[in-house]
This record gives C-alpha cells, structure tokens and sequence, in this order.
C-alpha cells in the first residue's frame, strides 16, 4: 500500500540554484599602479630628454631656454634661496585653500537648504567670478598692504567659487524619495545630512578640493607678482628683471612639483575617505 508523502523540500544550494554573487568592488592591482606611475614618469623622462637635446643640438642660449641640467644645477646650487621663497607660498596656499573648503562647504550647506541664500546670494557669488582677480589686486593692496593678508585674501577668492558650486550641487544630488523615507522613519534633519547628503556630496567636495588648490596657487603666485617682498612669485619676478632664466625655470619647477604634491595629497586623503568607490571613479570626481 503506498502512503501519499509531502514532497521533501529543496533545497535551493543542494538543487543547484546559485546564489546571487555578491557585488565586489574592482580592486586596482599592483601592476595597474605600477603602470599608472611608470608611464607619466617615462613620458615627461622622454620629454626632458629631448629637451636636453634640442638645446645642445641646435646651440640655443641659456637666457632664452636653458636645457634641463642647467635649470636642475640652478636648483642645487641656489636651494637654499629656492626653499626660503617656496615655503612662504606653499604656507599662503594651504592656508587659502583650507579657508575656501570650510567657506564653500559652509556656504553649499546654506544654499541647499536657505531658499533665501539660493535666491539672493547665489548670483552674487557667480557675478564675482566675472571680475577678473588681476584686476583688482591693486585695491587688496591699498586696503589690506603689501603683505600676506592681501596676498591670502586673493587666493581666497580664487579657490573659493569651485568649492562652493561643487558643494551645493553635491548636497543637493540627492533622491528625493530617499530622503521621504528617511523623513518617515523619523529621521532628523541633521541624520539625514550625515547619513544621506554627506556621504552623497564626498566625490563632489572632493573634486571641488582639487580645483581649489590648484586655483589658490595661482591666486597667491597672482599676488607675488603684483607685491610682495618675498614668495616663489617674487623670485620668478626678480630672475626674468635679471635675465636669470635657469633660476627662473628652477622657481617655477620647484613650485610645479610643490602644486602636484599638496594634489597628490588630496588625491590620497580621498582614496581613503571614499572607500567604497572604486578607484577610477575616486579619481574622477568633478574637476579631476
């Protein structure tokens, strides 16, 4: 006599039914490092090489374009003169980029949530773009002097848009209906900035910080031309009024490896913070 019997259950990993992969995400191998490093190095080693060449080959004078030795032996035999005007603008550079990231994230924060800002002071803040920097650096001059005030204060202003606007729109990008749920789950406004826009806005910020700092060197550069007693832009001054091209050429080299560095920087706080994207994406960001 046969007895009806339940069907024994399934399994679903004994039936072979695969589970859904979980999603990772691509990690850069050491060779890609490797050969992200290798080809800027051996691309600007080749360029340099070639420098050196056109300048001995075709017998082209020093005062009009020094080869890469003479510019490397300026850098060797006048470090300390070098050093002593770089530090000054690489101080002016951080500390007017610092100011800019704590104004602009603080202003994009206004902006995402005052409509009075958005609406009254938005403009504003793109119209002074419009006015070229140069142009009133002769005023920072006559109301703040020659020292670094002016020189800060313009660097500022330089660094300061790109932060703001990536910061708003950071802010901003958010799902609307994401945060209805936060909202029906009780959420504060303050755990929906922290848990939602915040980490939403990183990429953006981030991408705003390497705008800046590149914008605050030129903005103090700027400034070191116009007036200023000490600086790397008061030395590329006073080396073209010598006709001291190799210093010239060694001041701005100096000040180019010093612009990538506080870059790098960035560049590797934010491979930090940013954890969870991907490195390609990490490196892009707004401005990247």
């Amino acid at each position: 006599m046969l007895h009806n019997a339940d069907p024994p259950q399934r399994n679903s990993d004994a039936a072979g039914e695969e589970a859904e992969p979980e999603v990772a995400l691509p990690k850069t191998s050491l060779r890609d490092r490797l050969s992200d490093i290798a080809w800027p190095l051996g691309v600007s080693l080749g360029a340099i090489l070639l420098w050196e060449a056109l300048c001995r080959g075709f017998g082209i004078r020093p005062i009009l374009l020094p080869p890469p030795s003479a510019i490397l032996a300026a850098m060797l035999t006048r470090g300390d003169l070098l050093f002593a005007n770089l530090w000054p603008s690489v101080c002016q550079t951080a500390l007017a980029f610092l100011l800019s990231v704590v104004g602009g994230i603080s202003l994009g924060i206004l902006i995402t949530y005052s409509a009075t800002v958005r609406k009254g002071f938005y403009p504003l803040i793109v119209l002074s773009q419009v006015v070229p920097k140069i142009s009133i650096a002769p005023l920072f001059i006559v109301w703040f002097g020659t020292g670094a005030a002016s020189s800060l204060l313009l660097a500022f202003l330089v660094s300061f848009f790109p932060m703001t606007i990536n910061a708003a729109v950071g802010f901003r990008m958010v799902d609307e209906e994401v945060i209805a749920m936060a909202r029906a789950f009780t959420g504060s406004r303050w755990q929906i900035f922290r848990t939602i826009r915040l980490p939403n806005a990183l990429p953006y910020l981030f991408g705003g910080m390497k705008i800046s700092i590149t914008l605050a060197i030129i903005g103090v550069i700027v400034s070191e031309f116009v007036a200023s007693q000490r600086g790397i832009g008061y030395l590329i001054k006073l080396a073209g009024g010598l006709l001291d091209t190799p210093l010239m050429m060694a001041a701005i080299t100096e000040l180019s490896l010093a612009g990538l560095a506080l870059y790098g920087i960035i560049v590797w706080v934010e491979r930090r913070v940013i954890y969870w994207q991907p490195a390609s994406d990490v490196e892009g960001g707004i401005g990247g």
